[in-house]
């Protein structure tokens, strides 16, 4: 006996059969078509389920009969998998994304045309457009049996659309034929209808238009049934159809439209969602109007559900859903890190600051902490040249969104300011250099900021405040001392008389402005025969005693005194004694 699907042929060519990865690569076919505007989530849905071995469908669903292995002509069974067929088919998987171990329906074709597959679909709105939609694909492969031998009959099968008692066509497609190839290689039909009026319900069919024979064995997995309309396009005030915006920038207000096409409906009316995921969708309370203002603070998509008639929003059978408008929050990235404050090369006048941060960023460097324009950007190096702080912002390199903190990172000068005791306290005047201070190269500045540069021979005659640097190895102390100069009027003057008796006037010798400010001096004092009847200092005044300590006559004396002061300075005179 030789049929073109004997067992045992199809045992034989077996044999050559080998393993090929799936192919969901999208056919176009002109006997069918999609819906030319936008859909509404599936009605129907029949992915077949999922499981290990084979599965029937329920009855009614199909005119074919169940075979619990791989099946012969007329019989269908439902799978996941075409793994180890004893026939010349592709071994593939099921068609649906992500669906682990799922099925799909293997139908062996008989030699007379009949039901693939029927079912009932009710809740429908009258005046409604819809499309019926499967994923098909020729299990024959390339090179085999039937192709080689050039006799392979191909798949065609026909989609149709019947009333609710199935005694009226409402619309019908064929895929026209569709040959074996040598990957394998699944593709979608459509077949697209409007409601009548009062119409609540269909019966879809697919059915074989093909000759039994060598060939015509497919497989069909995830038929789905859905309203179809306009394209309905959902954009921003700028036209945008996305937006993408940093988290500091959030709450980002914006008006979204639809603006659907008029491919297929005449009016429209609204009910706007949004969902956090994309997956989710809630409807938003009171927006029913072709536009919305939305304040976002989080990651959203929005979409809007479209009718052509009011009353059908309610129900989720007669819409369909808009392009969906996505808002993008992309996270700040965080400040660099600081790799620590450097010490100025005052020889070269140069400190290399540096930061590091986390990958898929690129840093800019300014003066201040917030504001200004950038002094190097896109570089985690800065070549200072004079000792101050630095920031660091970094940028996200592909959101440019901006760390909202910048890092401080400082070129430091280590050089101390010189020191020195204020304030200081000196008579009539002093010059700059001769002050007392420690350090080295001195400069001295009549300022706290140093702008203003003092000459060392400057002399000083009434009080004030310098200020003074020091410089080493280079390096100008960046901090400066502040000394302040109090100059007083310090002449010495030395009384022409003195009365020792006891009666608390004038009984010493009371040099004026000598203890205050001429600590350190000696005093002679000498009769009028040049003889030194006495000598004195800070804590020995004359009393108008002599050496012996006795009073002197009544006369006149000469005295000596000299200061040990920068000068030097001796005063002689005389000096009258009574009594």
């Amino acid at each position: 006996m030789y049929t073109s699907k004997c067992f045992l042929l199809k045992l034989k060519k077996g044999i050559f059969s080998i393993s090929l990865m799936v192919s969901l690569n999208f056919i176009s076919h002109a006997q069918l078509g999609f819906c030319s505007g936008s859909y509404g989530d599936p009605i129907f849905a029949e992915t077949f389920g999922s499981g290990v071995g084979n599965a029937s469908l329920p009855p009614g669903t199909t005119t074919y009969l169940y075979d619990a292995g791989f099946p012969n002509d007329g019989f269908y069974t439902v799978r996941n998998g075409s793994f180890g067929n004893a026939y010349d088919w592709q071994e593939i998987e099921d068609h649906t994304p992500g669906d682990d171990n799922g099925r799909f329906l293997i139908i062996n074709a008989g030699f007379t045309p009949g039901e693939f597959y029927k079912t009932t679909i009710t809740g429908l709105c009258e005046f409604t457009t819809y499309e019926f939609s499967a994923w098909l694909i020729n299990l024959l492969k390339v090179p085999g049996f039937c192709v080689d031998l050039g006799i392979e009959i191909p798949i065609n099968v026909k989609f149709q659309i019947w009333d609710s008692t199935e005694s009226t066509l409402l619309a019908s497609g064929d895929t026209g034929d569709i040959y074996a190839t040598a990957a394998p290689n699944w593709g979608q039909f459509a077949l697209v209808f409007q409601t009548a009026e009062n119409q609540e319900s269909v019966v879809l069919k697919m059915l074989n238009n093909g000759a039994g024979g060598c060939g015509n064995d497919l497989a069909i997995d995830d038929i789905e049934f859905k309203s179809c309309g306009d394209t309905v396009s959902v954009t921003d005030e700028n036209n945008n159809t996305t937006v993408s915006v940093c988290e500091s920038e959030t709450p980002f207000s914006t008006t979204l439209t639809a603006s659907p096409d008029f491919s297929v409906f005449n009016s429209h009316f609204y009910q706007w969602q949004e969902s956090a995921d994309g997956i989710l969708w809630q409807n938003i309370n009171g927006e029913t109007n072709q536009s919305i203002s939305v304040s976002i603070a989080s990651q959203r998509s929005y979409r809007t559900k479209v009718a052509e008639f009011a009353g059908n929003l309610e129900n989720e059978q007669c819409v369909l859903f808009s392009d969906v408008f996505q808002a993008f929050i992309n996270p700040n990235p965080s400040a660099p890190i600081s790799n620590g404050d450097v010490a100025l090369d005052c020889s070269v006048g140069q400190a290399t600051l540096s930061v590091a941060t986390a990958g898929g960023t690129f840093v800019n460097w300014y003066e201040s902490p917030s504001g200004g324009n950038p002094l190097e950007i896109n570089s985690l190096t800065y070549e200072a040249s004079t000792p101050e702080t630095y920031y660091a912002e970094a940028i996200d390199s592909e959101t440019g969104c901006v760390s909202t903190t910048r890092t401080a990172v400082s070129a430091l000068n280590n050089t101390p300011a010189p020191t020195a005791e204020s304030p200081q306290n000196y008579c009539n005047s002093v010059i700059l250099q001769n002050i007392e201070i420690e350090g080295t190269n001195i400069q001295f500045f009549e300022d706290a900021a140093g702008s203003l540069l003092l000459n060392s021979s400057t002399e000083i005659s009434e009080t004030t405040t310098v200020y003074a640097s020091q410089t080493i190895d280079d390096c100008e102390s960046f901090g400066l001392l502040e000394i302040q100069i109090i100059v007083e009027n310090c002449d010495v003057i030395i009384p022409q008389a003195i009365s020792p008796n006891n009666d608390g006037l004038n009984d010493v010798l009371n040099i004026q402005n000598l203890y205050d400010v001429h600590l350190n001096h000696s005093l002679k004092i000498f009769n009028r025969y040049g003889t030194c009847i006495f000598e004195g200092n800070n804590s020995n005044p004359w009393k108008g005693l002599n050496n012996s300590g006795g009073l002197v006559p009544v006369g006149t004396y000469f005295y000596v005194l000299e200061l040990n002061n920068d000068q030097q300075d001796v005063f002689t005179g005389w000096v009258y004694c009574n009594y």
